[in-house]
């Protein structure tokens, strides 16, 4: 047996028509994977992504839809049919800066990720991965109570119960994704079970459509303090990602992993 043997199965991302969604996509392929199920809002938009990866040989499947339809994961299930999962890139999610609604906001970056997490971890393959994207701005405080029930385990009601908690839809995205690094904390132990990992990435400042739609001087002043005074570029993080869904990172689970650049560092986080 080789020394680092990849998963079997499919792999998946989600938010796979986005800037670092796609380009996950198209490292997976790169990495060997032949089959890949691409997800996000719009199927028509994954056109290009799935036809790049099929010029290259690799089985795509498409499923388009809001995330958090319930119906979400079955269809999502029924896309993965007998196969296991051996990959999964969880890259869908909404900033405050393209999406106001703070309610929304919660059910879009947590209740929907939960739900995915659920839906996938008795199906994942012996060495199989997931991946979530967090974000910088989770480590960023906004209340102990706060804080503390983002990091707890979400609620029968979902994040429902926690909108009292919320004050604005930037606290939502600081602690939606506050939770999204818990739940890959708590699943730890459940995925490993299964011989199994699950993780979180953290991005920084990224040079996608999304940041440019988020240039205010709080982000300037951090991108200038930062120990690497750039944004990150989506393909960057694309090959962190892959990175962790790769039999080389096969000791890794349960922790974050933070592509910012060195910006968290440079605040003394």
């Amino acid at each position: 047996m080789a020394e680092f043997q990849r998963a079997e199965g499919v792999a998946i991302v989600t938010g796979a028509a986005g800037g670092m969604g796609s380009h996950c996509a198209r490292l997976l392929g790169e990495a060997g994977w032949s089959e890949i199920i691409l997800c996000d809002l719009d199927e028509a938009r994954l056109g290009a992504v799935a036809e790049d990866l099929r010029a290259k040989g690799v089985t795509v499947d498409l499923l388009g839809g809001q995330i958090t339809d319930p119906a979400f994961t079955s269809q999502l299930l029924d896309k993965v049919g007998a196969r296991a999962i051996g990959a999964v890139i969880h890259t869908a999610g909404v900033s405050p800066a393209i999406f106001g609604d703070k309610d929304k906001l919660l059910e879009i970056n947590l209740d929907a990720t939960q739900a995915i997490v659920d839906a996938i971890r008795p199906r994942m393959a012996q060495g199989g991965a997931a991946v979530l994207f967090a974000s910088m701005a989770s480590y960023f405080p906004i209340s102990s109570e706060a804080d503390a029930a983002f990091e707890a385990p979400l609620p029968a009601g979902g994040s429902a119960e926690l909108r009292h908690l919320v004050p604005n839809e930037g606290a939502a995205y600081t602690l939606s994704k506050r939770a999204v690094r818990a739940i890959a904390k708590r699943e730890a132990k459940a995925f490993g079970d299964r011989g199994a990992r699950i993780m979180s990435l953290s991005p920084g400042l990224i040079d996608t459509p999304m940041m440019a739609g988020e240039k205010n001087p709080q982000t300037e002043a951090m991108l200038s303090g930062a120990a690497l005074t750039r944004l990150g570029r989506p393909e960057e993080l694309a090959a962190a990602a892959v990175f962790l869904t790769s039999p080389q990172a096969g000791f890794i689970t349960g922790c974050d992993l933070r592509v910012d650049g060195g910006a968290l560092s440079s605040l003394g986080i």
